[in-house]
């Protein structure tokens, strides 16, 4: 058996670098993860599911010995693949503006001429258009397939047929402009991914469209195995008559999202802010297309069996194409989220990130490129000769679980969910798949239909960020936020202050040493309510912190004031000469540090309510001022109206009436 006949009997060949990509036969696989190779006379396949290549060939009918038909005969080449079919695009003209190129076995490519009779074998820069787009602009009716072998079945059977491409392309708006004002039947392929797009059509020309019909070809996957199996123009027509014209179902979006959150914590024990983030996350993984970025979950606890690969399990359920795996290859893991486009859902990435080095840095790559719309990582492609390099795309919505910490890079792209084990007499109920894969799959379908429909006022929409979060947190709440205000009251509340919770929590969490430096140093300051602090006074201070390292700073030695003042270098921020009442030392003052805590800190605030830090840099700063025509060497309240004088090593100025100050700093926060 040749490549070309084991390709025969798969289904979803792709062509992928010099191999193939396809459904592996030997279990459920709805996204391609079987590759396939050629080479020395051997055909190479391989499941990234983990199906063995004896249950492979055993699904395929045979042998495993035909997948070495020349037994080693390295003088043995692959046949190429042939050109079957060209599929020309053109502007409204005629004007040809791009092809598409059909193979055997099935794979295809797209080219744009060069302007000399050749080929560039890329789209850059090209304007996409509808196949066959002159004869649509004519045409009164229009029949939609996925696919340009159905739109030319329909043309045999002497009707107006266009494509926008397959199920992975996206609608565009230049496409429901061309067909607008038209009566248009949509065919939809008979697998998930076909009904899918063939839902998001249907939204994108409803009002749009004089009408639209949803059809999906009886006792066939596509038009032309229908056709193939005997059917006629006149029943094709007939059958889409029949049909009632589709009207976009209503879903109400925040009860959508209330029932998304209450399945999560019906099987996880999750905070109330945790639990509405995740069910967003969820939707946006459905709404994909209409994002420049995404949010990953950073799912994490201080110990094992505390439900993070639980939580895995029940977003598997509910998120578009998703992929649940532990570790795998890098090469693996950039080629699959190039293929699919998958909902990654990572279990077990400390011991990834505390493995093997090479491969720990080859995944914190793929994460930190993966963020953003075209973030690709580069990987080898080829043999020998001609072996040579391709960009792989690595933007896909990630949900990454484990023990601890994430790296910083990755950490700053994501969204804590950090998980505690459920406390005694906290109930969740046991996750039994088989017990709730119809509740999910007809939640999930909800998804699906309110999704198809939101796309384009998603793309539109222009949320408003939360000043706490930092840009790169603002970016991956974005799509979040989009979502959240689509949905309407009460969700856009919610969301935000869910995500302001989680996050800013974690960034005081998860701070570089110098950040924990500036809060404690923050701490000292209004703790002890006083202005200047004399170097050596703050350090003994900071070692005084049990839950900080600044006793045992230098190899069990404490913080020294030249530690000190080389930490806070970065900042900005230097020793200089304070005036305590009539002692003169090196030392810092309250607005030494207004600009740092303004940009490194969470504002202080009550009960967490936050505010910008510029704001908060600009209120501090005039207080100071205040102060600064105040007389520094002696109280200015009224003897009776004061506290004594702090004592020790934090000694120093204090604020005149410090508690109406702090009360005063609380509220211009809020």
């Amino acid at each position: 058996m040749n490549a070309e006949a084991l390709l025969g009997r798969l289904e979803l060949v792709r062509r992928r670098g010099s191999g193939w990509q396809a459904l592996c036969p030997a279990h459920a696989d709805k996204n391609p993860s079987l590759s396939i190779s050629e080479g020395d006379g051997k055909i190479l396949v391989h499941c990234h599911a983990g199906c063995s290549q004896e249950a492979v060939c055993a699904a395929l009918k045979i042998e495993a010995r035909e997948l070495f038909p020349q037994n080693g005969d390295k003088g043995s080449k692959r046949a190429k693949p042939k050109v079957v079919a060209t599929y020309d695009y053109s502007d409204e003209k005629g004007t040809l503006l791009y092809q598409k190129v059909r193979y055997e076995p099935k794979a295809f490519c797209q080219r744009r001429p060069d302007g000399n009779g050749g080929w560039i074998g890329n789209l850059k820069g090209v304007r996409r258009v509808l196949y066959r787009l002159p004869e649509v602009l004519a045409a009164s009716d229009v029949l939609i397939a996925e696919g340009e072998k159905d739109v030319e079945t329909a043309r045999s059977c002497g009707l107006c047929a266009t494509t926008g491409g397959s199920a992975e392309d996206p609608w565009l708006e230049e496409y429901t402009t061309a067909v607008a004002g038209k009566d248009v039947a949509i065919i939809a392929d008979s697998d998930a991914p076909g009904r899918k797009k063939a839902r998001v059509i249907a939204h994108a020309l409803s009002g749009r469209a004089a009408s639209v019909r949803l059809v999906e070809m009886p006792a066939a996957k596509d038009l032309t195995e229908w056709a193939e199996n005997g059917g006629t123009k006149a029943a094709l027509t007939e059958f889409i008559r029949k049909t009632s014209e589709w009207r976009p179902e209503i879903v109400d979006g925040a009860r959508l999202l209330d029932q998304v959150a209450a399945y999560i914590r019906r099987f996880v024990s999750l905070s109330e802010s945790q639990a509405l983030v995740a069910a967003v996350w969820i939707v946006h993984t459905h709404a994909f297309d209409a994002a420049d970025a995404t949010p990953y979950l950073a799912i994490t606890s201080a110990e094992k069996q505390s439900g993070k690969t639980r939580l895995l399990e029940v977003l598997q359920t509910l998120v578009a194409n998703p992929w649940f795996t532990g570790r795998v290859t890098a090469a693996v893991l950039t080629r699959k989220i190039d293929a699919n486009l998958p909902a990654l859902l990572l279990d077990e990435s400390d011991a990834a990130f505390g493995g093997e080095k090479e491969y720990a840095e080859a995944l914190r790559g793929i994460l930190n490129t993966g963020h953003r719309r075209g973030g690709t990582a580069s990987c080898c492609v080829g043999q020998g000769t001609n072996i040579s390099f391709k960009d792989f795309s690595t933007f896909c919505p990630k949900a990454i679980a484990g023990i601890g910490k994430l790296p910083d890079t990755v950490t700053d792209r994501a969204i804590p969910i950090r998980l505690k084990r459920a406390a005694l007499g906290e109930k969740v109920e046991r996750f039994r798949l088989r017990d709730v894969e119809n509740e999910a799959a007809r939640l999930k379908a909800r998804i699906e239909a309110w999704c198809s429909g939101i796309i384009p006022p998603l793309r539109d929409t222009r949320p408003q960020l939360p000043e706490e979060l930092t840009d790169r947190q603002q970016d991956g709440a974005e799509p979040l936020l989009a979502i959240a205000d689509v949905a309407g009251a009460p969700w856009p509340g919610r969301i935000r202050q869910s995500l302001i919770a989680l996050c800013t929590e974690a960034r005081a969490d998860d701070g570089s040493i110098r950040v924990q430096m500036l809060n404690d140093i923050r701490e000292i300051f209004l703790g002890r309510q006083v202005k200047s602090i004399f170097s050596a006074d703050l350090v003994v201070a900071l070692c005084e912190i049990e839950t900080s390292p600044w006793a045992e700073w230098a190899k069990g030695k404490p913080l020294s004031t030249g530690k000190l003042a080389w930490q806070l270098h970065p900042f900005g921020v230097a020793p200089h000469n304070v005036r305590i009442r009539e002692t003169v030392k090196k030392g810092y003052e309250f607005e030494d540090f207004a600009d740092a805590w303004g940009r490194y800190l969470p504002p202080v605030g009550a009960q967490g309510v936050a505010q910008s830090a510029t704001a908060a840099t600009s209120f501090v700063s005039s207080e100071i001022e205040a102060l600064e025509n105040a007389t520094v060497n002696e109280p200015v309240a009224p003897q009776k109206a004061q506290k004594p004088a702090p004592s020790g090593p934090c000694s120093g100025v204090a604020f005149s009436n410090p508690r109406t100050w702090e009360k005063r700093f609380v509220e211009a926060e809020i």
